[in-house]
């Protein structure tokens, strides 16, 4: 802990990341992402700044959707769990994009300290991003997504 505090002092990034994969293809897709994109590195900043940790992983979401946050949370030990699915992405271009408009709706929730449950997150976009079925999208994970696409587009020219 104190190793932790000391390096968030002099700026070096945490040993042990909030964003995360066990699947080596998404782990590469976030480290490179998160160097060549300015939104998507400011996401993970943010989320660094929160009680959250996401784990981003291969998964089938609902709805016909290639990535959804799940809004499965689970809260314990000081830390707010949060899952992260993604299937069917393309390029690496577009699975880092997705992964950033992914991660914006994870700032979302963590940004908002009483979502700390399934039901309080299921709550909170109904709220925020009401829609006529259960699937939640919001203009700032849009715009996350555009951002971090539009950033890689231009990095890899």
């Amino acid at each position: 802990m104190r190793l932790v505090c000391l390096l968030a002092l002099l700026g070096v990034a945490s040993p042990t990341p909030r964003v995360r994969s066990t699947n080596p293809v998404i782990a590469s897709a976030i480290v490179q992402a998160e160097s060549r994109s300015d939104t998507f590195r400011k996401l993970i900043r943010t989320i660094d700044g929160t009680d959250g940790i996401v784990y981003v992983e291969k998964g089938r979401c609902r709805h016909g959707v290639h990535a959804c946050l799940t809004h499965s949370i689970v809260a314990g030990e000081g830390y707010r769990l949060l899952r992260i699915l993604v299937d069917g992405v393309g390029d690496v271009i577009e699975l880092m994009a997705t992964i950033g408009h992914e991660l914006q709706h994870a700032v979302e929730i963590l940004s908002e300290p009483s979502v700390r449950t399934t039901a309080a997150a299921f709550n909170f976009y109904q709220r925020v991003a009401p829609t006529v079925r259960t699937a939640f999208e919001t203009p700032a994970a849009v715009a996350a997504g555009a951002a971090v696409l539009t950033e890689l587009s231009r990095s890899s020219r």
